[in-house]
Order: C-alpha cells, then structure tokens, then sequence
C-alpha cells in the first residue's frame, strides 16, 4: 500500500523561503524600497536641522530591512549608504552650517556598519536554526507516514475478507467531508479515521471476525472491544493521531445514546464518528460478510433513512444518498474495487527514504454509474 502525501499546508516550509534572499523582481523591488528609505531619511535629517539631530536614528530602518532581506551583504551596504549620507556633506547643524568632526561621522558610520552586520549574521543564524527545525518536522513527518501506512497495511490484511471495506469507508467517508464542507485538516482526519475504524479489530480473535454464525454474549463484548483497542493504539503512536482516535472510538456511537464504547448521544458524539458511522453501516450492508450475503445498495439507504435520528446524524443521512445518486459513493460492486489512497498522512513531504508518493494535485476517481434509484 502507497500512502500519498502532499504539501497542503506549507506554513512551516514558508518561514524557511521567505528568509531566503530575494532574487528576480523581488530582489529588485526590495533594493528600491531600501534606497527610497534611505532618500527619505537624509531628506528628514537635513528638514529635522541634520546630523545633530534624533532624525539619524531612522536610517536603522533600511539598514536592518537589508539585513533582514539580503544578509550580511545587504546590511552592509545600506549601512554604508546610511553613513555617507550623515556623512561629510550632512552638516551638524543644517541652520548654522556647522560641519561634523571627521571622527563623529566616523563613529557614526563604523555603529552603522556594526549594526548591518551583526543583523545579518543573526538572520543568517535564524535561517539555519528555521532549516534545522523543517528537517526534524520533515523527519517527524516521513515517520508519521511510515506508521500510518504500517497500520493502514495491517487493516487491510484483516479487510481481504470483505474485499476492500476500509478503503472505501475512507473514500466515501471524505466525499461526505467535502459535501458538508469540512476544511482540509478535518478531512485528512475524516479520511484516515475512515480507513483505520477497523484497526482494533487486529486484536480481535480470528474465530470471532470470521464467525458465519451469530455471535454469543461475550464474543459481542469481545468484538465492541475493537473501537476503544483501535483509538488507544493510535493515541499511543502519536498525540498527533487523537482527532483520528476520537474517531474511531465513536464510530459505533449511536444518535439516541445507545452506542457504545461510551454511550455519547447526538452532537456529543464526534462529527468525524457520525460521519464514519453512516458510511460504515452503509458499506456493510453492501458488502458480502461470512455471516450474511450481500445487500443492495437501496436496502441501504433505506435502512439509512429509516434509522436517521435513531442510530445516524439526521443531517447527513440525505447527504450522503444524495452523494449516492450522483456517482460518488463507491460499494463493493462497483468496477474499482481497489481504489487508491487519496488523501495525505501528513501535511508535510517524507524523506525519500520513505515509501511516500509526493504529488501535489491528485485527481478524484470519476462518478460511478449506479442503477437507476428504486426508493424505498
């Protein structure tokens, strides 16, 4: 299995880049705005009565934004500019015509330059502090997504029986996301919270799972063990993973109150377990279980439907048979029985090492042409 990641969220790497020195238009547009700073300022201390004056300590401003946009190299030559201009030709005194002692604009001009320089070796120095810290989060990352794709692995081993399930809670899970209009973090999370609700079941004795007949009292009490030992398993990887636990712990969370592991009732329950859980039951009830055949996708809705408000969020219901009828619901007849990951395990690209796929625009599979309706 390939875990897809991609760069959604680029804030961190951002820091880095806008550190770096400008070059192109960028470069140019900032040496203008230095040199318009440093016009402005010799105007303002020769307006202000000259060198003698507080006005000098303006000229800090183009001398530090030289700094801060092209390094040691920049903070010196606007700190340069800035001591010819309070230099010779700036009187001391623009009223009287006094001119400066050689060793004052000297003075000046050498605190100019120390000034320029140290800016840009502290902004040199946070620019490699800012790359040292992207390398761990990329490295933190790459190991996010290796332990994600171990455990989606581990899932879809348990998941041949019923061929493919997880993936397709998953994918039909994250259309609900889009259809309700969730952002793009809460949709990783939908994602991955569909396609690992069935990892506690890893713990979950083989006998039981593929049990053709009904379960006894305590092989039930068994099997509702796997949403807590699936949410657990993913809170102690990572505190990272604890809005996907959350829901996986409450996928089998029921609107009025009569789920389990914890008895949660309406918007107490997750959004993310209310969203898994209607696509869940309903991908269960259209796939084949050693236990039953398989159901039709208009059983299903049906069942949906007839449940909303009991067992299922009574607003995501139509939604999501709404998204049924238009093709973006995927069952386990339809043609694409092995669909592709889709979404991100991590915000940020992986190490090369790692077995992850950068792509950074992944096309949706296209509507599925499903039987004309037949309502219930």
């Amino acid at each position: 299995m390939t875990i897809v990641a991609s760069r959604t969220s680029p804030s961190a790497l951002t820091l880095a880049e806008i550190r770096r020195v400008p070059s192109g238009v960028g470069a140019i547009l900032l040496g203008a705005l230095i040199v318009a700073l440093l016009a402005g300022a010799a105007v303002l201390i020769s307006v202000a009565g000259g060198a003698k004056t507080p006005a000098v300590h303006v000229l800090y401003l183009p001398i530090l934004l030289g700094a801060v946009f092209f390094k040691r190299a920049g903070g010196m030559a606007a700190a340069a500019a800035a001591a010819l201009i309070v230099g010779p030709w700036m009187p001391l005194d623009t009223q009287t015509g006094q001119p400066q002692e050689p060793l004052t604009w000297l003075l000046r001009g050498a605190a100019f330059l120390l000034i320029g320089v140290l800016a840009g070796e502290i902004q040199l120095l946070l620019q490699h502090r800012l790359e040292q810290v992207n390398g761990l989060v990329d490295k933190i990352a790459s190991i996010h997504a290796k332990t994600l794709t171990t455990l989606a692995s581990t899932v879809e081993l348990r998941d041949e029986p019923t061929g493919g399930h997880c993936i397709r809670v998953a994918h039909n899970a994250r259309a609900l996301g889009v259809a309700i209009g969730l952002e793009d973090a809460s949709l990783r999370t939908v994602y991955w919270a569909g396609l690992l609700h069935d990892l506690g079941k890893t713990a979950i004795a083989e006998r039981i799972l593929q049990k053709p007949e009904r379960l006894t009292e305590d092989e039930w009490t068994e099997m509702r063990r796997h949403s807590v030992v699936g949410a657990e398993l993913l809170e102690s990887v990572s505190p990272d993973f604890r809005p996907i636990a959350a829901g996986v712990r409450a996928h089998h969370e029921r609107w009025d109150g009569t789920g389990y592991p914890d008895g949660l009732a309406g918007e107490e329950i997750p959004l993310v377990g209310r969203i898994v859980t209607v696509v869940d039951v309903f991908e269960a009830l259209t796939c084949p279980r050693p236990y039953r055949e398989q159901g039709t996708a208009a059983d299903a809705l049906a069942y949906l439907r007839a449940n909303a408000g009991r067992q299922f969020d009574p607003s995501l219901v139509p939604m999501f048979e709404d998204l049924y009828w238009k093709g973006q619901v995927h069952t386990a007849c339809d043609p694409r029985p092995n669909l592709a990951l889709l979404e991100p395990a991590v915000e940020l690209a992986a190490e090369p090492a790692v077995d992850v796929a950068v792509l950074h625009r992944i096309p949706t599979p296209g509507p599925i042409q499903h039987a004309p309706p037949r309502r219930a």
